[in-house]
């Protein structure tokens, strides 16, 4: 269905990089996908951040690319589509990750433009000298506090990034559902970040960033970070695994399961590998929210089935896990914590218990899989 739609206006690398496509929906709403290319690379490439322009009665962008890319992105916008930035209504922004939101700052200096996200973002991007823990660094924003990345690695990618969007002006976007404007809703999935957000266009088209993706599964984020950001998040939320980890992930999952069920001709548009390997990947919504639950719920039992013989760190359950080549350089510290997000869940089931040294250790029960098939979406 969606290759029926779809225009490739521009050609583009096996991975997606320099394409540019143009979809035609049936009740005349018109989408145009603007790559915009990614540092990362070797075997965590998640090819370029898929931003789409949205051509409605008040035209908008869905996220921006990492940083450098905003000056980029509005001139793929003008060239393929004689559009200018000064001509959105706003820039919505699926989830608070650079590769997303890195060229906002850039894009709003140039067009003034408005910018709307979930409040969680608003509040991550801001810094609370006061209120940040020991050990991490004061003038970061409270999105940085749980940054497993190496001080190399956030020198050089990171210190404008943060200045920059730390001075935006953020429109927010509430928890649930959301009425955007006429025909656009957002919901808010938490999970994988926890101001994560998809937009349902009318009844066609749903954007997901990366909440759902082909190929690959993003990684969930771990509950223990709420407890550095809670001051800052205030009352609100109060209950940290119905935002951050592998918990509150599968009821997002479980959200859109909901959403599909009720649409069954989506279109589903990610922000990552619509195309990739020289191939279009296109989504069966409820299909593949079923095999992220089922991938979720077999990496919880082989975390157990590692545990068989005796205590692990996270480092030695990752090289159980992963295949060596995605646990090289940074990838490891990635694999870690993709694992700790699921040894919560485990610990909160009863399944596993932490012991001395940073070891996890089975309790010899498994009742992750019925804890996993019974969770429901919170709203």
């Amino acid at each position: 269905m969606l290759r029926e739609m779809m225009e490739v206006v521009q050609q583009g690398e096996g991975n997606g990089n320099d394409m540019i496509i143009r979809l035609r929906l049936p009740s005349g709403l018109e989408i145009l996908g603007l790559p915009t290319k990614n540092f990362y690379s070797g075997d965590w490439d998640l090819g370029p951040t898929w931003n789409y322009l949205v051509l409605a009665d008040r035209p908008f962008l869905v996220d921006t690319g990492r940083t450098g890319q905003g000056n980029i992105l509005l001139e793929m916008m003008m060239e393929s589509a004689g559009f200018s930035g000064k001509d959105l209504a706003f820039v919505m922004l699926s989830h608070g990750h650079e590769d997303h939101d890195g060229g906002l700052a850039e894009i709003v200096q140039v067009t003034g433009v408005k910018a709307k996200a979930h409040v969680l973002y608003d509040r991550l991007i801001r810094c609370y000298p006061n209120d940040a823990p020991s050990g991490v660094n004061k003038n970061f924003p409270a999105s940085c506090w749980h940054c497993p990345m190496p001080e190399s690695f956030s020198s050089k990618h990171c210190r404008a990034y943060h200045r920059e969007r730390g001075l935006l002006e953020i429109e927010t976007i509430g928890d649930g559902e959301s009425s955007i404007m006429n025909s656009v809703t957002s919901y808010h999935l938490p999970g994988h970040s926890p101001d994560a957000l998809a937009f349902l266009l009318g009844e066609e088209v749903l954007l997901v960033g990366d909440t759902l993706l082909p190929d690959i599964s993003p990684h969930p984020t771990r509950v223990s970070y709420f407890d550095q950001v809670a001051n800052v998040f205030g009352p609100r939320y109060s209950n940290g695994d119905s935002i951050y980890g592998l918990k509150a992930y599968l009821r997002s999952l479980k959200k859109l399961e909901k959403i599909g069920a009720e649409r069954r001709q989506l279109i589903v548009l990610p922000a990552h590998r619509l195309f990739y390997n020289n191939q279009w990947n296109e989504m069966d919504l409820n299909k593949r929210v079923q095999e992220l639950l089922i991938h979720h719920t077999e990496r919880c039992a082989r975390i157990l089935e590692g545990l068989k013989n005796g205590p692990k760190t996270a480092k030695e359950v990752a090289v159980d896990c992963f295949e060596a080549a995605l646990l090289k350089g940074t990838g490891i510290v990635m694999a870690e914590n993709e694992i700790l997000s699921h040894c919560e869940l485990l610990q909160s089931c009863g399944d596993v218990v932490s012991v001395n040294g940073g070891r996890m250790e089975a309790t010899g029960t498994a009742n992750f899989a019925p804890f996993i098939e019974a969770l429901e979406p919170e709203w």
